[in-house]
């Protein structure tokens, strides 16, 4: 740099060719950035505060920048994100420029005082661009949340009419089967068929029970019928009606002592039956041949006994089974899914790995959900080699008196 010239003579310069660049900036920074809002009176407006405020302490130059950013931008997100595209090439292109028209040390001057104004710009337009960011990405989730529960309505609805429309035609079929029962002698070869037929009907009449079921958790619309009850009559009730399976299976059922053998608590006896034979059913899928059940139960939470409730009671269902990956131990709970790859499932109900619709926990979480309990689960892993099983824990609120809140809603 000429040592003869002033800091002045060099603010001049740069003063005097900024206004003498100012329209071929405008054009060349609306060819590379178009269609967008600012046009060339708004660029040249902001290059005159730059001009103005070149000499300005920081300070000055910042509160500048503000106030072009309060005038001309204000809250619009939209104007300023497009802003922060214009400054980028304005900024660009006046580099390119100085490197061209003046020698480098004049140009690394110039650009130095220009680089403060360029960078207060572009701090205050990225924070009202950001504005705009989290507005487009808050009505992008509000509208992903309307789609997904579009789509479980839409699902439920499906299930709800399927469910209905299934059972007429299944009745009718029902009504032969049996027939023809009576008709084919025990000891006939068509026995074997019948008793298949009749096999078949009940297992679909329980799928469609089963998609009803979850149709109403979905839509909230089942009651609850509260009982006083021995819980621990329940539990076994569910274990005698599936100990021909879990013989069949050679798996050992084992139920425990429970901490309230001798109380009796409130629930519906009726729909905690079904919620304990799912977890039982599906403890029973998941464990090989010759593995084990267990339930067992123990008092929790009892800090937070007040005069409605006495405290919790949290029923375990253990299994020797080949375990839950820890990502799909929520997923599980979920209606039609499954732990397992489709394409590996085996028929039946009850068999090793079996297949079925994926409705038994997602029927057994809506019924414990809806007495005020919950229902989780917890296992080390996957793995049918090591089989490190998996803990499926009740928890049930112990009622002192039967509670007012009879539905589910």
């Amino acid at each position: 740099m000429e040592a003869t010239r002033s800091t002045t003579d060099l603010t001049d310069e740069l003063t005097t060719w900024l206004q003498i660049e100012a329209d071929s900036l405008c054009r060349t920074t609306l060819n590379r950035a178009p269609n967008l809002l600012p046009d060339k009176e708004d660029i040249t407006g902001f290059l005159n505060v730059v001009i103005n405020h070149i000499t300005d302490p920081r300070d000055v130059q910042f509160s500048a920048i503000q106030n072009w950013a309060y005038l001309h931008i204000g809250q619009d997100a939209l104007v300023a994100s497009n802003w922060v595209t214009l400054l980028r090439v304005i900024k660009a292109e006046i580099g390119d420029r100085l490197e061209m028209d003046f020698p480098a040390q004049v140009a690394l001057h110039h650009w130095r005082q220009l680089d403060g104004l360029f960078t207060f710009a572009l701090v205050e337009t990225s924070q009202l661009a950001r504005d705009e960011d989290r507005a487009t990405m808050l009505e992008h989730m509000t509208k992903l949340r309307q789609q997904m529960a579009r789509l479980e309505r839409a699902k439920t609805d499906f299930v709800s009419v399927a469910s209905h429309e299934l059972r007429t035609p299944l009745t009718i079929l029902e009504g032969y089967v049996n027939m023809l029962r009576v008709e084919v002698d025990a000891e006939s070869p068509l026995s074997a068929y019948v008793n298949g037929l009749v096999s078949g009907t009940q297992r679909m009449q329980e799928i469609i029970n089963d998609m009803i079921d979850v149709s109403l958790i979905d839509l909230q619309s089942f009651d609850l019928n509260y009982q006083q009850f021995y819980l621990e009559k329940i539990i076994l009730i569910a274990a005698d009606n599936l100990d021909k399976h879990f013989r069949e299976r050679n798996v050992t059922l084992t139920i425990a002592n429970l901490p309230l053998e001798q109380l009796r608590i409130f629930g519906d006896p009726v729909r905690l039956l079904k919620a304990f034979s799912k977890v039982l059913l599906n403890g029973l899928k998941y464990t090989p041949d010759g593995g084990t059940v267990r339930v067992s139960g123990e008092l929790s939470r009892q800090d937070e006994a007040d005069e409605d409730i006495m405290g919790y009671i949290d029923i375990q269902v253990q299994d020797s089974g080949i375990g839950i990956p820890a990502d799909d131990l929520e997923q599980i709970f979920d209606k039609f899914t499954s732990g397992l790859d489709v394409n590996l499932h085996s028929s039946g109900k009850i068999k090793f790995k079996g297949g079925g619709p994926g409705l038994g926990l997602p029927i057994a979480k809506g019924i414990i959900e809806a007495h005020g309990g919950r229902i989780w689960a917890e296992s080390a892993g996957r793995d049918e080699q090591t089989l490190p099983g998996s803990t499926f824990h009740i928890e049930l609120p112990l009622w002192r008196h039967q509670p007012d809140l009879v539905s589910y809603n």
